[in-house]
């Protein structure tokens, strides 16, 4: 009797995993929803679209609810929005569908569809350096990431090249979503993992231009400082000289302009830590000017723990903001979607450009505060007349900083930060009654503050070089004779 009993399980086992896979199986024929661009005012915007965040349960998770993963992983949306989509099987498990109360278990399949929303990038063109059969070399457009990471995922360099060359591409190296410059993209897996083993070996040699901050010294400086990452989900580095990892990087100094008290600086780092080039010109005194981390108050000089204190002062201190950045409270209506329930959005919104998991079921977890380069603001907070007694956090590239109290003049647009934004334009993809990022008002972003003055301007590597035009902020007149032909400006 108990032999007949065990096989009945067994076999009731196996039929249920073989009905998971088949399901499991459906869901991930599911082809994407083709991205839709429109071009507003020399920015980029993705039209919103469906998109469907899928991953297997983590270890982490066995044993816990549905709800209490998301609610507690994923602060992106409320617990009311997590029952909604669990009731109207937008969220489901084993494609099935699950209640707050199911308990995750090992193998769990989890699917998220979403209404998704990009921030927009410059409208630049990507130029090709170069192109064989196993590369494809280009000069990367500040403000657009280099692959799917935080709210970026057709509005980034991967997918904007995949969807013009009708192939897969991978990656071996990658830069900042602020800088321009040189990236090395190949066409199969085996010589990405040539190339990259490459770049983990130091066995490239990379140049960058940077404009700093007061007069840097003539010749050739060699900074040695130890860097150390603060915190990799914020994506902050200082010096550190107990505790940071060695470092190097050449810098000689091209051209000092009076005028603005700035220098053109070539930069060679030999190694590869975050922000290297970046935290050893702030060290050195000479913070690029518009980077929104190391450019404010010499932070790069300031000790671990102070760094951290303020830091987490500058984004923790106001009472609506847990992390990330503050959102409307605005409503969709019977007038907007033909229903006539009321969707609230979400008392936060977190996104970051540091996010690589491409497969997670919905947005980053809470313990990535670092968002994406739009502004967002909340409804309540807008007023007629600026007020100085309020104060709430904005966002300008990758980095937070301080903002006065929001107002909004006579003609509708926002007063933030003695700066006037205008709110993202409605595209064509209408609106989704089920999805909070419907209900948030985000304001578009300038475009000085979607750039930083650092330039990937060449990179050797494989005996190949590879050099990239120069950036806009960088006059070709600036640029010595002994230096044209190494940056490629002579052929």
């Amino acid at each position: 009797m108990a032999d007949s009993q065990t096989l009945k399980r067994t076999n009731n086992s196996a039929q249920c995993r073989k009905k998971r896979r088949t399901a499991v199986g459906e869901i991930q024929k599911i082809p994407p929803e083709q991205p839709t661009f429109q071009v507003v005012d020399g920015l980029r915007y993705v039209v919103p679209y469906k998109f469907l965040f899928k991953a297997y349960a983590k270890k982490r998770w066995f044993g816990r609810t549905i709800m209490e993963v998301f609610s507690q992983e994923f602060q992106a949306y409320t617990e009311d929005y997590y029952n909604r989509a669990l009731e109207s099987e937008r969220i489901t498990v084993n494609a099935e569908k699950a209640g707050p109360g199911h308990v995750l278990q090992d193998h769990d399949f989890i699917a998220h569809y979403i209404h998704r929303h990009e921030p927009p990038v410059l409208d630049k063109e990507i130029e090709i350096i170069c192109q064989d059969e196993q590369v494809l070399v280009v000069n990367k457009p500040c403000s657009v990431p280099v692959h799917t990471t935080g709210r970026f995922h057709h509005n980034t360099l991967l997918k904007m090249l995949e969807l013009r060359f009708k192939i897969p591409l991978y990656t071996c190296h990658r830069l900042d979503r602020l800088t321009s410059g040189v990236i090395v993209l190949l066409k199969d897996a085996t010589s990405a993992r040539t190339y990259s083993d490459l770049f983990i070996a130091h066995k490239v040699k990379k140049s960058y231009l940077a404009l700093c901050k007061g007069h840097f010294p003539a010749g050739r400086t060699s900074c040695n400082q130890p860097i150390l990452h603060v915190c990799r989900k914020l994506g902050i580095s200082r010096v550190d000289k107990e505790n940071g990892k060695p470092c190097h990087t050449d810098i000689t100094l091209l051209h000092y302009c009076p005028t603005s008290d700035t220098s053109l600086v070539l930069c060679s780092p030999t190694t590869g830590r975050m922000h290297q080039i970046r935290v050893h010109l702030a060290s050195l005194g000479h913070p690029i000017p518009n980077d929104p981390i190391y450019s404010r108050d010499n932070w790069a000089r300031k000790s671990t723990v102070e760094f951290s204190a303020e830091l987490s002062k500058a984004l923790f201190e106001f009472d609506h903001v847990v992390s990330g950045d503050i959102i409307t409270t605005n409503k969709v209506t019977a007038s907007d979607s033909g229903n006539t329930s009321e969707v609230t959005a979400p008392s936060i919104d977190i996104s970051s450009d540091d996010v690589t998991n491409t497969s997670e079921v919905t947005a980053p977890s809470n313990d990535v505060i670092i968002p994406s380069n739009d502004v967002i603001i909340p409804s309540n907070d807008v007023t007629n007349e600026p007020t100085s007694d309020k104060t709430c956090n904005t966002v300008s590239g990758d980095g937070v900083k301080k903002a006065a109290q929001v107002s909004m003049d006579d003609q509708g647009r926002f007063i933030l930060d003695g700066k006037v934004f205008l709110p993202i334009p409605q595209l064509d993809g209408g609106v989704d009654i089920e999805c909070p990022e419907c209900s948030v008002t985000r304001l578009v972003p300038h475009k000085e503050d979607m750039l930083i003055y650092l330039h990937a301007a060449r990179y050797q590597l494989n005996g190949r070089v590879f050099t990239a035009p120069l950036p806009d902020w960088v006059k070709e007149e600036w640029i010595p004779e002994e230096h044209r032909e190494f940056l490629g400006l002579n052929s």
